[in-house]
């Protein structure tokens, strides 16, 4: 009898290459090492190391009046495991609005399309379900993959705030790239 437990997620919104489900914090360590990681870290701006514990505590339930993010696992679903996080984060429910993230912290699934799916089932989810009128998204000038992204899904061009952040010894431009829901909408009939 075999006594090694398998990994398994409960998918909450499904895909093709991947599904995103819940955080799961016994998978702390795995978010340690994606958001600790440089070359992952670069881009998603986490300038200070990250221990085990710190992570555990920031994916517990927070105690708020209102839910600010809502964060994902990636699950690749031929593999079976976790390889990133995505997700909406400063969302202003008044204004109806939310900036959209992905991280595929696993560098063996760079490059396969899965950030573009991720952030497809969040944009359905997030117009469908959520209520959204826009999602945003902020990119760094050096992140040419996501910039490519965007613009692939659907984003337009709002705006560029010049040598605004900080990387690798200079200071880059941030793109901002938004998706209303009616264009959303529209464009899948």
């Amino acid at each position: 009898m075999n006594d090694k437990k398998k990994d398994f997620a409960t998918p909450f919104l499904e895909g093709i290459l991947i599904n995103l489900c819940p955080l799961n914090i016994e998978h702390a360590n795995l978010y340690t090492k994606w958001s600790n990681d440089p070359d992952i870290r670069r881009y998603s701006r986490n300038i200070i190391p990250w221990s085990i514990d710190e992570v555990k505590k920031w994916s517990e339930p927070k105690e708020e009046r209102v839910k600010k993010e809502i964060i994902f696992e990636i699950w690749h679903r031929k593999d079976n495991k976790p390889i990133g996080r995505a997700g909406f984060s400063d969302i202003n429910w008044f204004n109806r609005n939310a900036n959209l993230f992905a991280e595929i912290g696993e560098s063996d699934y760079w490059g396969q399309d899965i950030g573009p799916e991720a952030s497809r089932l969040l944009i359905d989810y997030g117009f469908e379900e959520l209520n959204f009128y826009k999602i945003y998204s902020r990119i760094f000038s050096p992140n040419k993959q996501s910039l490519r992204a965007a613009e692939k899904i659907g984003f337009k061009h709002e705006g560029t705030l010049k040598e605004h952040i900080y990387i690798d010894g200079e200071f880059v431009d941030e793109s901002r790239f938004a998706i209303f829901k009616k264009n959303w909408l529209n464009s899948k009939k």
